[in-house]
């Protein structure tokens, strides 16, 4: 299961130079849909460290968007509104699809929820093109079946 996992998102994610970055990328999406933001911006800044231009704006701003998401669960809305001010020209200088993962609909969710300050628009979640959500399937599986995989 493991090796097909890694088949599956070496083939699809291309020009990450290493296997555990397209884990750590995985990982990000999958605690960001869950609402763990703090733990998604974790896994994002490994991918980010790694990377170089345009990736590295790309996970700037997917970090960003997750911090400011983690600021709103901790009731700051403040916060939220400032790293979501720092996160979205980041997110709009990158194509508007980008690793699989459709950095339009994130901006315009965020956009949404930000300027509601939360509720009653819905909670962004990370929209996948249809092969980088059956890598994400796979991580999943993976990590179900090994939890010690990630």
């Amino acid at each position: 299961m493991v090796a097909a996992h890694r088949s599956v998102c070496a083939a699809l994610l291309t020009g990450m130079d290493e296997t555990g970055a397209i884990d750590h990328y995985l990982e990000g999406i999958r605690l960001f849909n869950a609402g763990e933001y703090w733990h998604a911006h974790e896994e994002w800044e490994r991918c980010w460290r790694r990377s170089s231009e345009p990736e590295a704006t790309f996970y700037k701003g997917i970090i960003q968007a997750a911090a400011a998401l983690e600021k709103w669960k901790r009731g700051q809305l403040r916060g939220m509104r400032l790293n979501y001010a720092k996160s979205r020209p980041k997110l709009v200088a990158v194509t508007p699809s980008m690793r699989g993962l459709d950095v339009a609909a994130l901006i315009a969710a965020m956009d949404r929820f930000v300027a509601t300050g939360g509720p009653p628009a819905p909670t962004p979640r990370i929209v996948l093109d249809p092969p980088t959500a059956a890598a994400l399937e796979a991580h999943i599986q993976a990590i179900q079946a090994n939890p010690r995989h990630v």
